[in-house]
This record gives structure tokens, C-alpha cells and sequence, in this order.
């Protein structure tokens, strides 16, 4: 009698229970759609450089563009892209001052008037229901406008390449898609996980490797975490930095979570934090007479919100 209890109980208690619910993740896209996207970003870079000790730089970068699909592709849209805000703020070791460029600030510095000239002029990503970037397109219009600030042609030409290193078609790529979740192409329930990889915004020849897992759904309000490794991927590549080349051998972590309304696909909010360290390694050349190992530490938070 008391085994019979027990198989009621269960019974009851399984009839209560309801499957974990099995949902599609993508991004929805509709011709005119308008999707408002701002960062916030604090940095702190960390080396020790030979000779002169532990130097850190502190940056602040907050931001905000707007995303508006003009066209349907097969795989997704093609989205115009503009910046509408860019400022930037580096907190430098002594003896180098402090180096701020704000879009909305004074046109009294020359900084501030290159950051006006990137906003409101359009670029293009084009990206799949996923949220992969599958390209960029137009970035050059973003430095269209330095010839016509004023400088001498050689300061404008090193100006313009100086952007065109930091605000690549590829970093532009990587920066997009860290603000975005990446979705798998079948169903998921809570507990689901899968992978994704992407390149890093860094000027590093580096990767994350994420897993994302599916938290919990509420509503129609999905909450994803994301657990990633960060490698670097080829430790022999030379990269030019202020001028300078260099190899890097860096590693670490960046968590992701964030909320996405099912209805859209788009995610209303992220927060990204990382944690990368190594070595830089300035090859010998100019004033540098042999190789230097420059131990180094990126740690990053950021916040991203898409209305």
C-alpha cells in the first residue's frame, strides 16, 4: 500500500512538471527599424617596462551609435551604422598629460574636432539572424572630414591612418559583435549551452572562445551568460604599435551576461568584463637596440544598452 502511495505521488507530482520550454534566438529584422545602441567602457592597461617600472593607463570610453536597417539580405540585413557620440578619455603616467576627444566638447582642441567629424556619417554592417557580422562596408567615410580641419597634409595623413588602424573594418567588427549575442541555429531550453568564436577588438592578432548558456526565461525576457577564454593565436605575428613592431603572447577570461526580448531578438543590455595578461615583445629596431619584453595586464568592464 505505502509502494502504491508512493507511485500516486510521483505520478502527481510528474503531471505538475512542465518541460523546459524550447525557443528559437535570432535577430528580427524589419526595413526601417531603428535601434539605438550606447557603451560604456573603463580600461586599465597595466605594463612594466624596463627601466622605468609599472605604468598603467586608465581609459574611459563612452559612446553611442545608431543602427537602422535600411535592407533584408538572405542571411539577415544590411544595417547603416552612425556614430552620434564618441568620447574618450586617457589618464597617462606622468610625465604625459591627460588625453581626452569628445564628440559634443569645445572645438578648441584638435581632438575634439576629429570625434565630431566620425559622427553622423554612415557606415554598413551587414550581420545574420545570429548576430554574426558578416562584414563592413563604408568605414572610410568616417575619415573623410580630417582633410578639412585645418591640418598641415602630413599631420592629416598620420591622423588619418592613426584612426584607420584603431576604427578598422575589423575592430569596428569585433567591438559590434561583443555588444551582441551571438545565438545558436536550432532551439534551446534553460541549461542549453553552445559555442561561438570571435576576434577580439584589440589590435592583436587574439580570440575568444565562448560558451554561452541559456540562464533562464522569463516571459518573453531570455537571460544568456557567456563564459569565454581569450588566446592568442598567432605568438609570431608582428603588429605596429605608436610605430613600433611588436609580438604579443597574451591570455585570460571575459564573461558576458546579459537580457534579450524574444519579440526582437535584440539584446537590451550586456555587461562584458575581461581579464587578459602576458607579454608584449618590442622588436629591436631604431631606438629599441634589442628585443624587450614588456610584461602587460588589460583589464575591461563594460556596459552596452540597444533600445
Amino acid at each position: 500500500m505505502k509502494a502504491l502511495r508512493f507511485v500516486v505521488l510521483v505520478f502527481i507530482a510528474c503531471a505538475f512538471t512542465n518541460p523546459a520550454k524550447e525557443v528559437k534566438l535570432e535577430y528580427i529584422f524589419k526595413v526601417g527599424d531603428v535601434h539605438e545602441w550606447i557603451q560604456t567602457t573603463r580600461q586599465t592597461i597595466t605594463q612594466s617596462v624596463p627601466g622605468a617600472g609599472e605604468m598603467s593607463v586608465n581609459i574611459s570610453l563612452d559612446g553611442a551609435m545608431q543602427l537602422k536597417v535600411v535592407a533584408l539580405t538572405a542571411t539577415g540585413a544590411k544595417v547603416e551604422t552612425t556614430y552620434s557620440k564618441i568620447k574618450m578619455l586617457m589618464k597617462m603616467p606622468a610625465p604625459m598629460g591627460d588625453v581626452t576627444m569628445d564628440s559634443e566638447g569645445t572645438d578648441d582642441t584638435m581632438q575634439n574636432k576629429m570625434m565630431k567629424t566620425m559622427t553622423k556619417k554612415p557606415f554598413y554592417i551587414f550581420m545574420n539572424k545570429q548576430g554574426v557580422i558578416e562584414k563592413v562596408e563604408g568605414t572610410e567615410n568616417l575619415y573623410s572630414g580630417i582633410s578639412e580641419l585645418g591640418m598641415e597634409p602630413a599631420a592629416a595623413e598620420q591622423a588619418k591612418q592613426s584612426l584607420q588602424q584603431a576604427m578598422s573594418e575589423q575592430s569596428i567588427k569585433a567591438s559590434i559583435e561583443m555588444s551582441l549575442m551571438q545565438y545558436p541555429t536550432a532551439k534551446v531550453k534553460t541549461g542549453d549551452t553552445w559555442k561561438n568564436t570571435v576576434s577580439t577588438a584589440l589590435n592583436f592578432p587574439m580570440q575568444i572562445n565562448n560558451t554561452w548558456t541559456f540562464e533562464k526565461l522569463e516571459g518573453t525576457v531570455a537571460s544568456i551568460v557567456s563564459d569565454g577564454i581569450v588566446v592568442t593565436v598567432d605568438k609570431d605575428k608582428t603588429t605596429t604599435i605608436n610605430g613600433m613592431q611588436a609580438k604579443v603572447d597574451l591570455g585570460g577570461r571575459q564573461m558576458t551576461k546579459g537580457t534579450v526580448d524574444l519579440k526582437s531578438g535584440w539584446p537590451s543590455k550586456m555587461e562584458v568584463i575581461s581579464e587578459i595578461k602576458g607579454k608584449m615583445t618590442l622588436l629591436a629596431g631604431g631606438m629599441i637596440p634589442q628585443d624587450m619584453d614588456v610584461p602587460m595586464e588589460i583589464l575591461s568592464e563594460s556596459t552596452f544598452t540597444i533600445n
